[in-house]
Formats: structure tokens, sequence, C-alpha cells
């Protein structure tokens, strides 16, 4: 299978693909196989990131934004969830909401395994990875011990328009047939304006174009708590949120912003497509992470 990764040919500002030091495994509840990337700093970490990508796609992808970590100082992991990448399961499956959870859970173990106890953990999360975070976050029996979250897009309401009929099947196919794949209907070029990274994510054999019935309902209901439970986010956020998104809203993510209980800095990005990290603009999308890191760890 190819891995392909943030383009050798980056726009100045923009530090291009960087290898992992290594890649690992490691398990998560129901007996998943997590695969992740690990890439050490070169001296004391001044922090631990987790990075979680988007639905339908995969960790290789983030191989940039992991330079930008690193050279800001911070050792990165990042990993595929289950059901996509180089992790096991069902392509687009989840049995329920709360599994994704548990594979953050483990990421979070895995990068303090490899990083060290002593330095705060941030995660940087994009799209599903983004609504992971916040339900997590939002939960105060699941609230992982985090110094503060980057969310990128993230997916907590559909702005692409879903058939009516498949909405309306959408909870009897999720009990009847949970694991029953359909196309995810995203359109490539309604992620980025950037040729080259079009022409990668068209290469990419471990993206996948599939959901099942089960993912989407309880994608949906983790998406309804984050929305009633928002105020329960009390650690530092950064939110950077595509005005030209076409997959998800950014009408809801400005409302959900406005309710956390902690400090939440607010990024409108006017023209960007659904992933603002792969956009021909992204060194201005970088300097903003990096200026936002250099605040959270002076």
């Amino acid at each position: 299978m190819t891995v392909q990764s943030a383009t050798r040919t980056a726009p100045p500002g923009a530090p291009g693909f960087l290898d992992p030091t290594r890649t690992v495994t490691f398990p998560s509840s129901r007996g998943a196989k997590l695969y992740g990337e690990w890439f050490a700093s070169a001296g004391a970490p001044r922090a631990l990131a987790v990075v979680v990508h988007g639905y339908a796609e995969h960790c290789g992808r983030y191989r940039e934004v992991a330079h930008v970590l690193h050279r800001a100082g911070l050792a990165v992991l990042t990993f595929d969830l289950r059901g996509h990448g180089r992790s096991t399961g069902q392509r687009g499956h989840v049995e329920e909401f709360g599994d994704y959870l548990d594979d953050l859970d483990a990421a979070i173990g895995q990068v303090i395994a490899l990083g060290g106890k002593d330095r705060p953990v941030l995660l940087v999360a994009h799209s599903n990875g983004g609504l992971i975070a916040l339900r997590a976050l939002s939960d105060a029996r699941r609230r992982p011990d985090v110094a503060g979250v980057v969310v990128s897009s993230p997916f907590l309401a559909l702005r692409m328009a879903v058939p009516k009929y498949q909405e309306a099947a959408a909870p009897f196919l999720s009990w009847l047939a949970p694991r029953l794949s359909i196309p995810n209907g995203i359109k490539i070029e309604d992620v980025t304006s950037d040729e080259g990274k079009l022409a990668e994510r068209r290469a990419d054999t471990l993206c996948h174009g599939v959901a099942t019935a089960r993912w989407f309902t309880e994608a949906r209901a983790a998406q309804q708590y984050v929305y009633d439970n928002a105020a329960n986010v009390a650690v530092p956020t950064l939110w950077l949120v595509s005005g030209a998104d076409a997959l998800a809203n950014p009408d809801r993510t400005r409302e959900i912003a406005d309710r956390v209980r902690g400090p939440a800095t607010y990024h409108a990005l006017p023209g960007l497509k659904h992933e603002c990290f792969n956009e021909t603009s992204r060194d201005r999308v970088f300097g903003t992470l990096t200026t936002w890191l250099e605040g959270r760890l002076a």
C-alpha cells in the first residue's frame, strides 16, 4: 500500500514533510491494534503532541504538521484510528463512538511512554479527530489529562447535503445492519485547492471512501453530546476554522466554540477549504498554530 505524505515542495514558510523517527503499534479496546508514527525531538521536548487525523484518511498525511510541531520543540505521535490507515478494523466503521475515545486514550498513553511523564500533552485534531477530542473533553467521565487542544475544521455538524432517504434510514440500518458500508459522498476537490495535495490524495491507497450506518449514527450522537456539554471543555483551545468548508459546518463550530469554559482562541479562515493544513496558504495557518503553541509553552 502507498503512503502519501506532505509534499516536499511546500509554499514559503511551510516546512514540507518530516520522516518519522520510528513506527509503533499499540493496543486499544476490542482487540484493536493501532499504527503510529513517532517523531522524537532532538533534545528534551518542551511538550508532547498527539495528532488525531480526520475521517477516511490516516496519520501519514500529517507528516508536515508533525514537522511544524517538531520545529517548535515538541515530540510528536501521529496514529491511525481503528478502521483507518494501517490500524485494524473495518474501514469506515465503529461499533460505538466510545471506541474512538479508547483509541485516543491509548495514543496519549503511548506518547507518554515514548516521551516521558514530565511533559505536558497537547492534542492537534482535524475534522472527525476534532469531534473525538471535543467529545472526550466534554465528558467528565472520559476527560483526558491534556494541557490544550488545537482543532482544525472540527466535524461538529455536516455542511454537506445528505439525501433525505439516507438520513431517515440511518437509525434503522444502524440497528439492523450496523456494518453496512455505503459511499461517504466526500468529493476530494472539496478538501483543498492545492493541486499537489489533490494529486497526493488521489494516489493514496490508505484513504477510503466509505462509511457504515453505525458510524453515521454514532457520529451524530457525539456531535449532539458536544453541543450539549461544551461548557465542560476547560482547557485552552485553538480553533482553525475554514470558511469555504463544504463538509463541516463552520457556523456550528463557532457556536460551540463560544460555549466552552476554557480560554478559546478562534481563527476564521476565509476562502480555505476543509483541510486547512493542506491548503496553498497553509504557511499562514502553521504560523497561527506556532504562535499559539509559543503562548502555551512560554
